[in-house]
């Protein structure tokens, strides 16, 4: 994985962006030496999508959070909303 400033990010993204999508490799974005964040191609963030899902029914099978009963929805109704200008009559 290849390492860029941020700088050189912002100033060559069209070309880091084309660079990744014909290797596949993902770029490492830093701000001041520090990584920032990744640019990758986008089978592979799609694939860490579903791996955040899968990681979630793990975790609920794990602790039993899916044999919770699910919550009703409340019920009310919504608040009035007054402009600027509005003045209340009650006055």
């Amino acid at each position: 994985m290849k390492d860029v400033g941020i700088f050189e990010a912002k100033t060559k993204l069209s070309e880091l962006c084309e660079v990744v999508h014909r290797t596949g490799e993902s770029i490492l974005v830093t701000r001041r030496g520090k990584p920032f964040v990744r640019i990758v191609p986008l089978e592979e963030s799609r694939d860490t999508g579903s791996a955040v899902w899968e990681a979630r029914e793990r975790f609920d099978s794990e602790f039993g959070l899916d044999d919770r009963p699910e919550f009703p929805a409340l019920h009310r109704e919504p608040e009035p909303v007054y402009g600027p200008f509005d003045t209340d009559e009650s006055e």
